[in-house]
Parts: C-alpha cells; sequence; structure tokens
C-alpha cells in the first residue's frame, strides 16, 4: 500500500514522532490472496491505523483528516 510507504515517511519525519512510530507490516500479514479483501484492509486503516495516527497527532486535526482523506481515496 503506497499510502503507508508514504505516512510512514511523514512519521521519520515528525519530530516528535520518528522512525520508532512508523506503521509497521504486521497490521497487514496473517492474510492469504483470497482473503486479503479491500474490506479488509479498509478496517485495519479505520480501526487501527487512523486511531493511531489520532493519538500520535492528537493536537493536529488537520493533519489526521487528511490523512484519512487520503486513505478514503485509495479505497474508493
Amino acid at each position: 500500500m503506497n499510502q503507508v510507504v508514504k505516512l510512514n515517511a511523514e512519521i521519520s519525519h515528525d519530530k516528535s514522532l520518528g522512525k520508532g512510530f512508523c506503521i509497521g507490516h504486521s497490521y497487514f500479514c496473517g492474510r492469504t490472496k483470497e482473503n486479503c479483501t479491500d474490506e479488509w484492509m479498509k478496517s485495519v486503516v479505520d480501526y487501527d491505523i487512523l486511531p493511531m495516527l489520532s493519538e500520535y497527532w492528537f493536537d493536529d486535526d488537520s493533519n489526521v483528516q487528511r490523512w484519512k482523506n487520503s486513505f478514503k481515496e485509495v479505497f474508493q
């Protein structure tokens, strides 16, 4: 997922976060080609990644919203 690569680049360059806060591959493990659906990946984004971003950038709602919109575009 290209958006995760872009997100990790931004997280890595954020002085308050850094490389240790990047989104790992484990969020996307445990699926076969047959059951790795768009619905499943969207649920990972909606219920794991976006809530974590809200914690990372609790003081920057516009940045969180920008990433919500960015991921939303992926699944349209």
